[in-house]
């Protein structure tokens, strides 16, 4: 169960941030932005994890776009929170839904072709 998630980009950093709405959108995920290549996804209610723990998850994600001297783009996708507040059930499942949105940035970047490699940890 991964902390972050990289992705290394051919193409510009706008088919990269437009891929990855996408897909974070289709998991039902809102967007927040600090600057238009560092914001937060987020998923569920921050109220409701805290008053019922794992019954009631509160997913939210840091990410992050940032260009590249080789023309290249590295995607970042890091947990914004532990889900503690869901004891370990909620620990394993903020981890677990980070698995699950690698595997679908990382199949919709290859489909696009932008894809050079990923990682994880």
């Amino acid at each position: 169960m991964a902390e972050f998630a990289k992705f290394h980009l051919s193409g510009d950093i706008e088919d990269a941030r437009t891929v990855l709405l996408d897909v974070l959108g289709q998991h039902g995920y809102r967007f927040s932005w600090e600057t238009p290549t560092a914001g937060l996804a987020e998923k569920g209610s921050k109220a409701k994890a805290m008053l019922l723990g794992a019954l009631s998850m509160h997913y939210k994600y840091s990410l992050g776009l940032q260009a590249n001297p080789d023309q290249s783009v590295t995607v970042s996708i890091a947990l914004g929170n532990t889900g503690v507040a869901g004891g370990a059930i909620g620990f394993s499942k903020v981890r677990s839904e980070l698995d699950t949105l690698f595997t679908a940035v990382r199949q919709a970047y290859e489909m696009k072709g932008l894809l050079r490699h990923v990682e994880a940890g």
